[in-house]
């Protein structure tokens, strides 16, 4: 765990550096606990050892949705870009309803087209993020435009380094990331950080995918 433990320590710095000049959403974050937990998590969520680390470790702190009935999840910024909404592990299962479990009231049917191993851990523009909790490391995959989940990081641990890439780049940009006429992204951005990603990635497919997902980049 000692790669995902660095590359969470240095995506919580990028993150809190990043909302306190220019972050939209207050007590809306990702936080680590003061001591190790045990996550309450329905049973009949797979989780991977870097997923239980995770969720042992870090909260999603959502100061709306306490005394609700609201989803709690954590606000995740990349500039004026992308906004991705981790769910607190304690509505993981709510959050796979619509993928794993599918009809319109309980009792919910699990999907077959669906693999169950798939655990959709967040979502931007409802387009979920999907952690694969039987394969080693953890990848992680988007599914996006209503399309099949295509992989964008090797492991948890890599997912999170380029979270940190993404987020700190948006710094150098003030947090304004995309064209104010065009709504595209800066080309400045992009060549500061698909080389940065490609170096942690390795793959092409996995920054093409990653970049797509985010809407950073056709």
């Amino acid at each position: 765990m000692k790669e995902l433990n660095t590359a969470l320590i240095r995506f919580i710095e990028q993150q809190n550096v990043y909302n306190e000049a220019y972050g939209l959403f207050k007590e809306h974050d990702i936080r680590p606990l003061p001591s190790q937990q045990v996550p309450v998590i329905d049973e009949r969520i797979p989780l991977s050892p870097e997923l239980m680390y995770f969720y042992s470790n870090y909260e999603m702190v959502d100061a709306k949705a306490e005394g609700t009935l609201k989803m709690k999840s954590a606000a995740v910024e990349i500039g004026d870009a992308a906004l991705l909404f981790f769910v607190a592990p304690e509505h993981l299962y709510r959050q796979q309803l619509g993928y794993r479990w599918i009809g319109m009231e309980e009792t919910y049917q699990e999907s077959p087209d669906w693999k169950p191993q798939h655990v959709v851990i967040a979502n931007l523009n409802d387009d979920p993020l999907i952690v694969d909790t039987q394969a080693p490391q953890s990848p992680v995959y988007a599914a996006f435009a209503g399309g099949e989940p295509h992989p964008i990081a090797r492991s948890f641990a890599e997912f999170f380094h380029v979270l940190a890439i993404l987020i700190e780049a948006a710094r150098v940009y003030e947090g304004e990331v995309k064209d104010e006429e065009t709504y595209e992204t800066k080309p400045e951005y992009l060549e500061h950080v698909i080389p940065l990603l490609s170096e942690v990635l390795e793959k092409e497919e996995y920054v093409t995918h990653l970049l797509a997902y985010l809407s950073l980049q056709e």
